[in-house]
């Protein structure tokens, strides 16, 4: 029986290692692997609405628009830290983009956010980190090209129309409208290597 215990004691501690190193390394690299296109914020001052009602109609709205290949997902991501809280997002995905989509009350009004996030592969990362030549090398290999950009464009402008599309309807009878200033997305410095 002692041998046993020694064996799981000295064999376990080697499990666990693995496994954390592991989680490390898979956070990691879903860190490194993603990066942000555009966003946008607003808050709809003096209006109160659901959140998950929200997400209901977003989902309606996408998938009036026939796009193929969506998927649309409730996330539950941290708020800061390992031991943070969680906070409910929508996730909507599309090759290889992805839209966070925040909506909660807060205050006396109602805050709405997004993030467009795409995925580097795994190639361009890996390149683009050698010493002194990574740069150009990934630019030559891994072009950007008008194809990337639209695409890029073209599923931001079609989930941020139906963002607008959604606090329209609900807010109709309110009478609280968006500025078109306030409607314009913060474009980042696209596909930054």
């Amino acid at each position: 029986m002692d041998d046993i215990m020694i064996y799981v004691m000295q064999y376990g501690m080697y499990i666990l290692y693995a496994i954390l190193g592991i989680v490390l390394i898979k956070t990691l690299i879903s860190q490194i692997l993603k990066n942000y296109h555009s966003n946008w914020n607003t808050l709809l001052d003096g209006f109160n609405f659901s959140t998950q009602e929200f997400y209901s109609l977003l989902r309606e709205e996408l998938k009036k628009q026939g796009i193929t290949d969506l998927t649309i997902k409730d996330v539950s991501l941290k708020e800061g830290s390992f031991f943070s809280k969680r906070r409910r997002y929508l996730r909507i995905q599309w090759k290889e983009y992805q839209y966070d989509m925040c909506a909660a009350p807060f205050g006396k009004g109602f805050f709405i956010s997004w993030w467009l996030i795409y995925k580097n592969s795994t190639g361009v990362i890996i390149i683009s980190k050698i010493p002194f030549v990574g740069k150009w090398l990934a630019k030559k290999w891994y072009p950007l090209t008008y194809y990337k950009v639209d695409t890029a464009s073209m599923f931001m402008t079609h989930c941020h129309n139906a963002v607008l599309s959604v606090i329209d309807t609900i807010t109709k009878e309110s009478g609280i409208r968006i500025s078109e200033q306030q409607k314009r997305p913060v474009l980042r410095d696209v596909f930054v290597r």
